[in-house]
């Protein structure tokens, strides 16, 4: 293995003036076990975080944190520079965050067509949802609670592009897609961040992640360890080196 890339001194937790979300000194767990160790990140409006880490680093857990659905032990959480640490998940999403896919806001009893019955009010808006995710018109029927995790991305991208948020976190939007998909959510996602919409994207493969990154950070065993911007990321160092998998 090559030596591992050199960590930038100025992290991305270095208080950012008008960045979007900040976290700042997150410590995080579960019980007594402690997943996240001081981790700092911030995203900018208009811009794409990709947070890159092996299965186990804590993607998930961070995520919970920024989303109000897991209280740090200690740290802080700031949209547009306001605390918002002790507010619940309804809350931080009235301000403006949205977590994709979080389950509580899709219904997985009800099918495709229902959910975005009750997620887009107008018509045109979900025929313009089924135009840009065809794959959702091919489920219409299916329950939203059997679509892959990738499938549940779409559905609940969908509203978003309505009605755009301010933060959008998307935890493995192309998890379990096929290419053409896979492109479809990525062309999603940039117009969301060409509309000024703060991304941080979550993900375990560094070159599906990459394409869409303005800015890298690589999470191992709870703490940022790597941080720099896209064209300073090669995919497959960093695969090799932080994220277990070997160049071949």
């Amino acid at each position: 293995a090559g030596a591992r890339p050199t960590m930038k001194e100025e992290t991305l937790g270095a208080l950012v003036p008008g960045a979007a979300l900040q976290l700042r000194g997150i410590v995080a767990g579960y019980g007594e076990v402690e997943v996240l160790h001081g981790v700092d990140l911030a995203v900018p409006p208009g811009r794409a975080v990709t947070l890159l880490g092996a299965n186990g680093a804590g993607k998930s857990t961070l995520c919970a944190v920024a989303a109000g659905l897991l209280a740090p032990t200690r740290g802080r959480i700031l949209l547009d520079g306001d605390d918002v640490t002790a507010d619940p998940p309804f809350r931080r999403a009235r301000r403006g965050l949205l977590l994709v896919p979080e389950a509580r806001g899709l219904f997985p009893g009800l099918t495709v067509e229902e959910n975005l019955t009750i997620l887009l009010r107008s018509g045109d808006e979900r025929r313009q949802a089924y135009e840009r995710f065809p794959i959702l018109g091919q489920r219409r029927k299916q329950v939203a609670g059997l679509l892959s995790g990738g499938e549940q991305q779409m559905l609940g991208l969908a509203p978003a592009l309505a009605s755009p948020p301010e933060v959008l976190i998307a935890d493995e939007p192309t998890l379990g897609l096929a290419p053409i998909a896979v492109e479809q959510v990525a062309a999603a996602l940039a117009e969301l961040r060409d509309r000024g919409v703060a991304l941080l994207l979550v993900e375990e493969k560094a070159r599906e992640a990459l394409a869409l990154a303005d800015t890298v950070a690589v999470m191992e065993l709870g703490r940022i360890v790597w941080t720099g911007p896209r064209e300073e990321a090669d995919a497959d160092r960093l695969s090799e080196t932080y994220l277990g998998v070997a160049r071949v």
